[in-house]
């Protein structure tokens, strides 16, 4: 089995910088066609990455068309903030779509994502009242809400920092916040 992941991870290798090269990767029903050719182990593991890449890209459209398709991924602080990286119109995003998996999850590397969110949000201010939805469900996670109490020297702190979560952590989740 060893022997054949790394098949499929070679092929989907090729099969992701072609798709990138030719433009077809931004457009899902053509990356379907492409992957009609496929292994159903390489199109499943396929169609999961490009749920993540989609996501990263804050490209809703073929999000949600891979989604319909049961694709899936484990959703990293580090995705959020490439979501959060490309929001660049007032066009509905990724990170709003998927608020409950955003607001719930769970993830060790906060920090870097969260000075890379801050300074976006600093070095764009035409961009603010757009950012200002994503940056309210970012605040509601408990994750976030923890470790900026935790870290109130950091720049990002009092920014990403939920008061009345604090407060529910602190009286239901205490341990979290040590």
């Amino acid at each position: 089995m060893s022997d054949r992941l790394h098949e499929i991870i070679g092929q989907i290798g090729v099969l992701h910088n072609t798709l990138i090269e030719n433009g077809k990767i931004n457009n899902s029903n053509e990356v379907f066609e492409v992957l009609e050719d496929y292994n159903i182990d390489v199109q499943e593991h396929y169609l999961n990455l490009l749920l993540q890449y989609y996501f990263q890209k804050n490209d809703i459209t073929n999000l949600q068309e891979v989604l319909l398709v049961g694709a899936k991924f484990d959703m990293r602080f580090e995705d959020v903030k490439e979501a959060f990286l490309n929001i660049i119109s007032d066009e509905d995003n990724v990170i709003e779509f998927m608020q409950e998996n955003v607001v719930f999850i769970k993830d060790n590397d906060i920090a870097n994502n969260l000075e890379a969110m801050y300074e976006y949000y600093e070095n764009n201010p035409s961009l603010r009242k757009i950012l200002d939805k994503s940056v309210e469900l970012i605040k509601k996670n408990r994750y976030v809400c923890a470790f900026c109490y935790k870290n109130p020297e950091a720049r990002y702190s009092k920014f990403f920092l939920n008061e009345d979560l604090l407060e529910s952590l602190k009286r239901d989740l205490p341990y979290l916040l040590n």
